[in-house]
């Protein structure tokens, strides 16, 4: 095994710099280097001394960096090459949290990816500035909508991220603290958790209720977060951690998405009126954790699966509120080790080839494949054929990991990170948080695991899982005590921080030369092929074409690509952008289309959209914003309800407009609220008003009865927001009818697409 310590210093955020004649880029990483050199080897601690457990003053910075390649290429999850990307849902970022406590530094890195696969060249990008492989904790959300390969064009954007974020560091306090994910995930693979205490049930037919402990067991249900403010008490960063596939974004997608994770921070950074943290997402124990799909479609699914996290990290930041301190040790430890076929413990070997196991070919529950309709999950070899490395797995195929895997410990005030390369279960992440915390000195009050971290080895299951041969455990590629290698090794590092926190690092090298955007180019000029329609009501779409450049090199880098603007007395406002949420834009062979979902809230007025490409700028025809005109009546319910002159209490029951599941985008209300509603019974006009308690709106008449006819005039429900239902509508008294709204998408998105995207395959 090979250790290396961590920690050293320096560089200013870009924001659209080089368009705007800020800072020229290139010129902007030269003096990121020299700055990180000159103030390590200004630091007041020799290389080689010694240092104590205890840091300084807390110094902070963030900063971030878009790492949304170019249209063509295929995405990270699925293993489905024929499938290409075509557009852009949800920009992806890479994310820095740089930490100092005077003498050391670390850097908390996360990436919309599915894995870290530039973590050396991310190294290299950084040991000019006194960062080594201990002091950078580099996390891929795990997105299966970003790209597949990732290259040397976003190592640079990422190392960009962190000198940025060095060079931003001022004083700071943080504090740790968690928040609870209610109905957040699901586990996809429950008889393999339940073989871990001691159930062995046929796939297919377990359930949480079947835990003999807690059915929450079976899920990641905690967010912790490090929430990082300024000394004037200005927000700096909420780094987030929780357990989740971020797979909301189907096999059937086309589109670059940061999924769940980046829809979460966004919503998170609405929480704030003035200046916002910047929300870092990283990847936990998210093995068998998956959404569970209870929204129309993907880009719902994503948004009310962030919702769901998002309300989680807002507790925990209001907790965190109280334990923030400005003394915060901070230090990291990296170590490397090898399946080499060797026991990890007494009679408990590895291999020294990755190997996967046929129920690799059903993909899981949330990215089904062309051969999922074989049934493969369960398929394993009978306990007396059991090998002593490869258990119950019956082998497949070699599988595309390295038997290197590099394990990291960082400390960050009285926590304790340890990696993972790969994807550990929650039970298996349990076992390694235990064991760490074990061998971690007195100071470390809690210890965290983090998954998809530094490199990416596959799976890591428990014996147990593995050997019922789920999906997980037929991906867990170095036999059945796979995990027991990187516990050990977790162990090991968080042992090492009872001789204290690691010295800093000397900066070293040059930083590497960056290749040209693969985007923020394209053609010269574009032109307008289809206008939006003149007058656009709330919870529609509005659409604009156009043609371009190829491949989608049009986009800017690090700035919108399409503006939603509001005119105003003084101008133009700009309402949002696509670096937001409620934007997808495609492209084929340069024709380009953006859709934006209008919110139900948004104000109405005179707007337009705005193309912000590298090399031209479009501008669209003005169009109104109105109310939605579809709030529909389902019926009224009746309390009271007699013959005669009895007074009769009505609630009449409406919903908003059905999202449409091949245009809309966003999470909608099934309900609106608020506002008034009129009826006409017997020939004079009644207002009901919303309630609540009752979620309808409510009169009381005389003289009606169940079964009697009441109208809603046109227009006659006008809501909180100022929508409104359309023509006049009879109800009868005592009857609702039916939601009319789409079904939800089913886990993973239903039968998986056909070659090319063409059809489906049966399951």
């Amino acid at each position: 095994m090979r250790d290396s310590g961590g920690s050293g210093s320096g560089a200013p955020d870009r924001r659209g710099a080089e368009r705007t004649g800020v800072l020229n880029r290139r010129r902007f990483v030269q003096a990121a280097a020299l700055s990180g050199l000159t103030a390590g080897l200004a630091s007041g601690t020799a290389a080689g001394e010694t240092t104590a457990d205890a840091g300084g003053p807390l110094t902070a910075g963030v900063a971030k960096r878009d790492i949304t390649p170019e249209n063509g290429g295929s995405f990270f999850g699925y293993v489905r090459p024929d499938i290409r990307a075509e557009g852009v849902a949800i920009r992806l970022f890479a994310h820095a949290l740089v930490l100092g406590d005077g003498e050391r530094k670390v850097a908390l890195v996360s990436a919309d990816l599915g894995k870290p696969a530039v973590r050396d060249a991310v190294i290299d990008h950084v040991r000019p500035l006194g960062f080594d492989r201990g002091s950078v904790l580099f996390a891929a959300t795990h997105t299966h909508a970003g790209p597949n390969s990732p290259g040397a064009w976003i190592a640079g954007q990422i190392g960009d991220a962190i000198a940025a974020a060095d060079a931003n560091r001022r004083p700071a306090r943080a504090g740790w603290a968690t928040g609870t994910v209610e109905e957040g995930n699901w586990n996809r693979s429950i008889e393999a958790h339940l073989a871990n205490f001691g159930l062995d049930i046929p796939i297919g037919e377990g359930s949480p209720e079947d835990h003999p402990v807690d059915p929450d067991r079976a899920r990641d249900t905690t967010v912790r977060m490090l929430r990082v403010e300024g000394t004037d008490g200005t927000p700096i960063c909420a780094w987030t951690l929780f357990g989740n596939h971020p797979t909301a974004f189907t096999p059937a997608n086309t589109t670059f998405s940061a999924d769940f994770p980046g829809v979460a921070t966004r919503w998170f950074d609405r929480r704030f009126d003035g200046d916002a943290p910047m929300a870092i997402y990283t990847t936990g124990r998210v093995g068998d954790q998956i959404p569970r799909y209870d929204d129309y479609a993907q880009y719902a699914v994503a948004e009310r699966t962030a919702i769901r996290v998002e309300r989680a990290m807002w507790d925990a930041w209001q907790s965190a509120g109280d334990t923030l301190v400005r003394d915060l040790p901070v230090g990291g430890r990296a170590t490397h080790d090898e399946y080499r076929g060797q026991d990890v413990e007494s009679g408990k070997p590895v291999d020294d080839d990755a190997i996967v196991g046929v129920p690799t070919l059903d993909g899981g529950e949330n990215g089904p494949t062309p051969f999922s309709g074989l049934e493969l999950e369960g398929k394993r070899r009978p306990e007396w054929l059991a090998d002593d490395v490869l258990g119950r797995k019956i082998p497949l195929a070699p599988a595309p990991y390295s038997t290197d895997v590099e394990v990291q410990a960082m400390r960050v005030g009285d926590q304790l990170l340890v990696t993972v390369p790969g994807e550990p279960t929650v039970e298996m992440g349990r076992r390694m948080r235990a064991a760490a915390s074990d061998a971690a000195p007195d100071a470390v009050a809690d210890v965290a695991v983090v998954g998809i971290a530094n490199g990416y080895n596959g799976y890591f299951t428990t014996p147990e899982e593995y050997n019922k041969q789920d999906y997980e455990g037929g991906n867990t590629a170095f036999g059945q005590y796979s995990s027991l290698l990187i516990r050990n090794r977790q162990r090991d590092l968080a042992a090492a921080f009872g001789d204290g926190l690691g010295e800093p690092v000397d900066p070293s090298g040059s930083r590497p030369s960056i290749p040209d955007a693969p985007a923020d180019g394209g053609d010269d000029d574009g032109e307008i092929t289809d206008q939006p329609a003149r007058t656009v009501e709330r919870m529609d779409v509005v659409t604009l074409d156009w043609d371009g450049g190829w491949a989608g090199k049009d986009r800017p880098v690090d700035e919108p690509f399409v503006l939603l603007e509001r005119q105003s007395r003084g101008g133009w406002e700009t309402v949002t952008t696509d670096l937001g949420l409620g934007f997808v834009w495609t492209e084929w062979f340069g024709d380009y289309t953006v859709r934006y979902d209008v919110p139900p809230d948004l104000p109405t007025g005179t707007y337009r959209l705005r193309v912000n490409a590298a090399k031209y700028d479009l501008t669209s025809q003005t169009f109104e914003v109105v109310p939605s005109t579809d709030l529909r009546l389902r019926g009224v319910r009746a309390e009271n309800a007699g013959p005669g002159d009895q007074p009769t209490r009505l609630i009449f029951v409406a919903q908003n407009p059905p999202p449409d599941p091949e245009e809309n985008l966003r999470v909608r209300p099934i309900q609106p609220e608020g506002g008034s509603l009129t009826v006409e019974v017997g020939g004079s006009e009644h207002d009901a008003q919303w309630d609540p308690d009752t979620e309808g709106w409510v009169t009381t008449v005389e003289g009606v009865s169940a079964g009697d006819t009441v109208t809603v005039p046109e227009n006659g429900l006008v809501d909180g927001l100022g929508n409104r239902s359309g023509a006049a509508t009879d109800l009868a008294v005592g009857s609702v009818a039916d939601l009319d709204w789409p079904d939800t998408m089913g886990t993973g998105g239903g039968d998986p697409p056909g070659l090319f995207g063409i059809g489906t395959f049966p399951t």
